[in-house]
Formats: structure tokens, C-alpha cells, sequence
């Protein structure tokens, strides 16, 4: 795929991005810790997407087992809509996709998918770690979030 196409599509998918951001806040206008989650989460989802694309985390770019992550990308979003993104079920989208970066890694891992890659398998383990890291700090965001709306609907 040429460059421009590239980068072109990435300009699109931030834009989309932000787009959804917008309203999504919306949504929860009040409630901080909602609204953290979504930009956490969507940044999370947008440097999955760059960094997957631009040289890859299982070997290279060019590697196909690296659809697995985009996969993942597009479950959790897929779970975020059907869940109507309320917060006490995106903690569950969040770190449901985080176990599922640990389970791509182990398999790549595993069977030796990736070996061409130049630092293998560090680049697999420190780059699933991050990700992960992201993902339940996101999770957790969504958790408080959640907290916050049981105690205004209760009180």
C-alpha cells in the first residue's frame, strides 16, 4: 500500500477518533473519570493501530499474526457498542482485551511466530506490557466511573 494511503487512512481514523470522543462525552458531561476512560482508551486504541501498522509487534509489519491485535481492536469495539459504552461494562470490554493481548503474546510466543523480528521476543513482551498496562488503567477509569454513577443514582 503506498505511503499517502497510509497516512491518509490514519488522518481518517483520527478523525473518526475524535468525532466519537466528542460524543461520547457528552454522554457523561460531569463524570471525569468517564471521560479519562474514553480519551485513555481511545489514544490506547489509535497508538495500537499506528504501531501495529507502522512496523509491527510480532516480528514485522508484514507479519499477518499482527491482525490478531487489530482483531482485539476491533472486538473491544464491537463490545463497547453493544454495551452502549456505559462505564460498568467498558471495565469489563477493557479488561477482557487486555487478557487477550497476554493470550496473543503467549501464542506468538509459543510457536515461534515473529522469530524474523530483530530484538524477538523482547519487542513481543515489553510492547504486549504496555498495551496491557493501558488497557486496565483504562479499565480501572471505567471502574470509578461506574462508582460514581451507582452513588449519584442511589443518592
Amino acid at each position: 500500500m503506498p505511503l499517502f494511503v497510509e497516512f491518509l487512512l490514519l488522518g481518517l481514523f483520527g478523525l473518526a477518533l475524535f468525532g466519537l470522543f466528542r460524543f461520547l462525552v457528552n454522554r457523561f458531561p460531569e463524570n471525569r473519570y468517564y471521560r479519562y476512560g474514553i480519551a485513555v482508551g481511545m489514544v490506547t486504541g489509535f497508538l495500537l493501530f499506528w504501531v501495529n501498522g507502522a512496523v509491527g509487534i510480532i516480528g514485522s509489519e508484514n507479519n499477518d499474526a499482527n491482525m490478531m491485535y487489530l482483531l482485539v481492536l476491533l472486538l473491544a469495539f464491537l463490545a463497547s457498542i453493544a454495551v452502549g459504552f456505559r462505564p460498568a461494562y467498558l471495565m469489563w470490554v477493557m479488561r477482557g482485551s487486555a487478557v487477550a493481548f497476554v493470550v496473543i503474546a503467549v501464542l506468538a510466543l509459543v510457536f515461534d511466530v515473529g522469530v524474523s523480528g530483530p530484538v524477538w521476543p523482547w519487542d513481543v513482551v515489553w510492547i504486549t506490557g504496555f498495551f496491557m498496562a493501558l488497557l486496565l488503567f483504562t479499565g480501572w477509569l471505567f471502574q470509578q466511573a461506574a462508582a460514581i454513577e451507582t452513588r449519584k443514582d442511589e443518592g
